[in-house]
């Protein structure tokens, strides 16, 4: 066994108290009596497992309930927990340091987590910024379109009137040629050789015949 060594009295005090706000002179004494490491956090743990051995050392400090401490003197010297006390304390603050160390893996895990939250909340976040600007130009590309397409529309309609007033035109069209053209024979039937022609090979007419007269 480690030889005893000498603290305080107030550290005693305050082990035995149970500080909630251990200093550093308690937590160095609980480390040496259970020779294992302690902090501010396992302290009270440490400072449980180690007080009866601690009365065991040093009955007078039981006359601390009565308030009666000033003739304990100024320091108390004590030993580390026996073996059989040691290791259980040990034991104990070993399962404490693992469940501290699986608790420190757990919150940067779900600092992780978080981190990797924030990061898709960022990306849904972009995601949605494009897919509304690809909805938008949507909106404003069927917009176009259905103004294309009254365009259109009334340029069909307008293609359909001009072309109305084309064939209107076209017919008019014929109906003068044909009644040109069904004069035209007839002035020429009546000037060219298929006309009837006279004894008088058209000389006659009005009474003026050349080769009747006497004079011929």
């Amino acid at each position: 066994m480690a030889e005893a060594k000498v603290f305080p009295m107030s550290t005693f005090v305050s082990c035995l108290k149970g500080a909630q706000a251990p200093d550093q002179e308690l937590i160095e004494m609980l480390a040496y009596v259970t020779q294992n490491e302690v902090d501010s956090e396992f302290a009270p743990v440490a400072a449980a497992l180690s007080k009866a051995w601690i009365y065991e050392q040093e009955p007078g400090l039981t006359k601390y309930a009565e308030g009666d401490i000033t003739a304990l003197g100024q320091k108390v010297s004590i030993a580390p927990l026996p073996a059989a006390d040691l290791g259980k304390a040990q034991a104990a603050l070993g399962i404490l340091a693992e469940l501290k160390a699986a608790n420190k893996a757990l919150e940067a895990e779900v600092a992780g987590l978080t981190a990797a939250n924030k990061t898709l909340e960022g990306e849904l976040a972009a995601a949605k910024a494009k897919v509304k600007v690809v909805e938008d130009q949507s909106k404003a590309g069927e917009q176009k379109l259905e103004i294309s397409s009254k365009k259109i529309d009334e340029h069909i309609k307008k293609l359909e009137q001009l072309m109305a007033e084309v064939e209107k035109v076209k017919q008019q069209g014929v109906v003068v040629a044909g009644a040109a053209g069904g004069g035209a024979p007839a002035a020429e039937g009546a000037a060219g050789p298929s006309a009837e022609v006279g004894d008088d090979f058209g000389f006659s007419g009005g009474g003026s015949d050349p080769f009747s007269d006497s004079s011929w």
